[in-house]
C-alpha cells in the first residue's frame, strides 16, 4: 500500500475506509481514474469494481483508457452499454441531470447485484463552481463523492495521481466532458454527429492540441476552441490547412477557430 501524504489525502482515506467494498463509476477521465487507483491502493483491488457506462457520447479514447487502467490496477471492470436515452434525444438544457439519473440508476443497481453497496464518482471541489445539474441526480441517488467529502480539488487529484505512481497520461490528462457538450441544446442528437466530433477531436489531439473542443453549430459549422498556449501552437505550426482539410473530410463545410479560446461549458451560454 502506498503511503499517501497528509491532509487532504488522509481525509480521502477515511472516506474510503468507511466501506469494505466499493464500486467506482469509471469514465476513463482524470478524476474517476485517480479515485479508482486510490480505492484499489487503500482497500485492495479485489475489493473494488469499476463500472463504465458505454454510450455513443463517450469518447472512444476514454473507453480505451479506462480498460488500460483496470488492467494496470488489477481491478475488474464491467462495461454497461446504453443507447442515447429518449429523454435527452434533443439535447435539452437539463441533459446532464436526465443522463446522470438514468445511467447512475443502472450502475447503482448493477453494483448492488455484484455485492458492492457503495457506488462512488469522481466529483471534486472544482465541479461546484461549474454548471453541473447532474450533481442533483447523484445526490438523489445516494452516490458517494469521496473527493468532495475530502475537500479535494483538481490540483489535489493530480498530485495524488503522481503520489500513486500513475503515468503522466493520467496525471496530466486535460479535463474532458461528454460529447453532448459539443452540441447545441434543443437539436436532435445523432450518433453520426457524435462520431464526427469524436474523430475530429482525436485528430486535433494527435497534432498536440490536447485541450481542444470541437463545438458544432447547425449541421456543418465546427468551432474549434483551444487553450491560449495551444492557439499559439496552432498558428505557429500553420495547422489551419491540414485541420480544415480533415474536418471537411468529416463533413463540416465551415471550420472556425474561436478567438476567445477554450471556455468550459460555452454551449450552455445563451446564444
Amino acid at each position: 500500500m502506498t503511503t499517501l501524504p497528509q491532509i487532504p489525502f488522509e481525509r480521502l482515506r477515511a472516506v474510503l475506509l468507511r466501506g469494505e467494498r466499493i464500486a467506482i463509476a469509471l469514465s476513463g477521465g482524470l478524476d474517476s481514474s485517480v479515485l479508482l487507483a486510490a480505492a484499489a491502493d487503500i482497500l485492495g483491488a479485489e475489493h473494488c469494481l469499476a463500472l463504465t457506462a458505454q454510450t455513443p457520447y463517450v469518447m472512444e479514447e476514454e473507453m480505451r483508457d479506462s480498460a488500460e487502467l483496470c488492467r494496470r490496477l488489477g481491478v475488474r471492470q464491467e462495461k454497461l452499454s446504453f443507447p442515447i436515452p429518449a429523454s435527452i434525444a434533443d439535447n435539452p438544457p437539463l441533459r446532464c441531470y436526465l443522463c446522470k439519473h438514468a445511467l447512475f440508476s443502472a450502475l447503482k443497481a448493477r453494483a448492488a447485484e455484484e455485492g458492492f453497496p457503495l457506488l462512488a464518482d469522481g466529483s471534486n471541489m472544482d465541479d461546484l463552481s461549474d454548471y453541473r445539474p447532474g450533481r442533483k441526480a447523484l445526490q438523489e441517488l445516494g452516490i458517494v463523492s469521496p473527493f468532495l467529502e475530502a475537500s479535494m480539488d483538481k490540483a489535489d487529484i493530480r498530485r495524488l495521481a503522481r503520489e500513486l505512481g500513475l503515468p503522466e497520461s493520467i496525471s496530466g490528462k486535460p479535463a474532458y466532458a461528454c460529447l453532448l457538450t459539443r452540441l447545441e441544446h434543443n437539436r436532435p442528437v445523432t450518433e453520426a454527429m457524435l462520431k464526427r466530433v469524436d474523430t475530429a477531436e482525436t485528430f486535433l489531439r494527435s497534432l498536440g492540441l490536447k485541450g481542444c473542443r470541437v463545438r458544432v453549430h447547425g449541421e456543418d459549422l465546427a468551432r474549434i476552441e483551444l487553450p491560449e498556449k495551444e492557439r499559439l501552437l496552432f498558428l505557429n505550426r500553420e495547422l489551419a490547412a491540414p485541420v480544415a482539410h480533415r474536418l471537411r473530410e468529416l463533413g463540416f463545410r465551415h471550420i472556425a477557430l474561436d478567438l476567445e479560446g477554450y471556455s468550459r461549458g460555452s454551449m450552455n451560454e445563451p446564444s
